[in-house]
């Protein structure tokens, strides 16, 4: 029935195997992104960005320079793995990766 109420489970293996070709199959971002960010927010290179649904880091690890730390959050396991591959492949070293799900998001990550 329309607009019925119903228990919804996520399932783990949705993007199973996906990671590494995510950022092959979605139109790729803006290239002038972080510096129409940084213009606008005035980000200055401090202060914590929290990416909830951060896939293979494909937004997370281009901002990554205008914070102090980066906190990427996916329900996805090889997600989390893939962009923390690419993290220290790109040499970024102010990303930390939680995997889990945006309504079970971590008491223990702070302020962002």
């Amino acid at each position: 029935m329309p607009g019925e109420w119903f228990e919804w489970a996520w399932d783990e293996t949705l993007f199973a195997g996906a990671a590494p070709y995510y950022d092959r199959g979605r139109l790729p971002n803006a290239p002038g992104l972080p510096d129409a960010l940084q213009k606008a927010l005035g980000l200055d290179g401090r202060g914590r960005l929290l990416d909830v649904g951060c896939g293979p880091g494909t937004v997370t690890l281009p901002l990554a320079g205008l914070f102090r730390e980066v906190v990427g959050l996916d329900a996805d396991a090889g997600m989390i793995q893939e962009a923390s591959r690419l993290a220290s492949e790109r040499g970024v070293m102010n990303a930390r990766w939680v995997h889990g799900r945006a309504e079970d998001l971590p008491a223990d990550l702070g302020t962002l």
